[in-house]
């Protein structure tokens, strides 16, 4: 049997993941990389799965790699290189919540920083501390930091790789919920539901796609253009059941999935 660094569960249309080596402080491995990959792409291809949440399994989200594993074995690496892009969690249709339960250093911070939302303890110790152990900031940090932050507060976090805590993350905008240590999966949790049960798949899916397109776009009259069509065509779903339910102050019934496609010629 493959030993398990990553489990799942399922509260309604909630997926959870925990990233689950407790007794290692949930500390990083290439198996643990690879089973997250595959929670994710199997969470995402369930049309009953509306929203992922991430989280660490006891005191810690993650302290960084394994300092047990030999790192400089090209072997160990595994799905960290983008070999499979359409993989990554960006690309996913489902969005993504990060519950940043408790310390959050290294590879385990970056990862958490390609989730959609986080949710973050406020006594949190986190850090991207790569410089203070030789190696470079990972997983696409150094392209996405500036981008949520600021270059300034990117430039300090990346340089110093000091350890900050939930308080000062969340003031940076690197967070966007703080809670009590206790409280952050059930904050990350009931978040996940209201967005299930409250807004529609195919707009979901469809805003996410296109905030991380225009991330890179630097015409603003084209994707004021390309939101226009995507938004014609999500009116033409069915969608007013939803509607209806908005103003009718119940649970809309949705007529799409998350895998409701834009036709190609929208996109």
């Amino acid at each position: 049997m493959t030993e398990r660094h990553v489990t799942v569960e399922r509260q309604g249309r909630v997926g959870l993941v925990f990233l689950d080596r407790p007794d290692r402080r949930n500390s990083y491995t290439p198996l643990m990389a690879l089973q997250l990959q595959e929670a994710l792409v199997a969470f995402d291809a369930d049309p009953d799965v509306s929203v992922v949440v991430v989280s660490g399994r006891g005191a810690h989200f993650g302290v960084g790699a394994d300092l047990d594993m030999n790192w400089r074995d090209e072997k160990t690496h595994g799905v960290e290189t983008l070999t499979e892009p359409e993989k990554a969690p960006w690309n996913l249709s489902t969005p993504i919540i990060a519950a940043i339960n408790g310390d959050a250093i290294g590879v385990s911070l970056t990862w958490a920083m390609q989730a959609d939302i986080r949710v973050v303890a406020d006594s949190a110790r986190l850090a991207f501390s790569f410089n203070r152990v030789g190696i470079l900031p990972d997983r696409g940090s150094t392209w996405l930091l500036p981008r949520l932050a600021g270059f300034g507060v990117a430039m300090d976090l990346l340089l110093t790789g000091r350890t900050i805590d939930g308080v000062e993350f969340e003031r940076r905008g690197l967070a966007t919920h703080i809670a009590a240590p206790r409280d952050v999966l059930g904050v990350a949790v009931e978040l996940a539901a209201d967005m299930a049960e409250r807004c529609a798949p195919v707009s979901m899916t469809a805003t996410k796609r296109l905030m991380y397109e225009f991330l890179e776009s630097t015409d603003r009259v084209a994707a004021y253009n390309r939101e226009r069509r995507v938004l014609t065509w999500i009116r033409s779903c069915g969608e007013t059941a939803g509607h209806r339910g908005f103003k009718e102050k119940r649970a809309p019934d949705w007529g799409t999935t998350k895998h409701t496609r834009v036709p190609a010629e929208l996109r």
